[in-house]
């Protein structure tokens, strides 16, 4: 058997100023990879894109998102965010990324 066929693909999400990082495979929610460096993000919503609170700005790898749909397009529309700034709760990661937000 060729174990080759088994290979997962991973990337690194890096939380700064942190420096915090997680290695998560591919398809992972963003929301989960921060949870899972023991950083606080903000939700009241329960991560199903009604908030906004889980708002972020990536520094990095960018292109390595999922891109953005319809309502989280409309969410980061009504919070006059930049080009930059993605829901964490929305976005699914593809490779690696580092990220920031205002209250870390």
């Amino acid at each position: 058997m060729d174990l080759s066929e088994f290979k997962i693909a991973t990337a690194i999400v890096r939380c700064e100023p942190s420096g915090r990082e997680v290695v998560v495979v591919h398809d992972t929610k963003l929301m989960d990879a921060i949870h899972q460096t023991g950083l606080g993000l903000g939700q009241s919503c329960d991560g199903v894109a009604l908030c906004g609170f889980c708002r972020v700005t990536i520094l990095n790898g960018g292109d390595n998102l999922s891109p953005v749909e319809c309502e989280e397009e409309k969410i980061l529309a009504s919070l006059h965010a930049g080009d930059t700034e993605r829901l964490a709760c929305c976005a699914v990661v593809h490779g690696p990324v580092t990220l920031t937000t205002t209250y870390w």
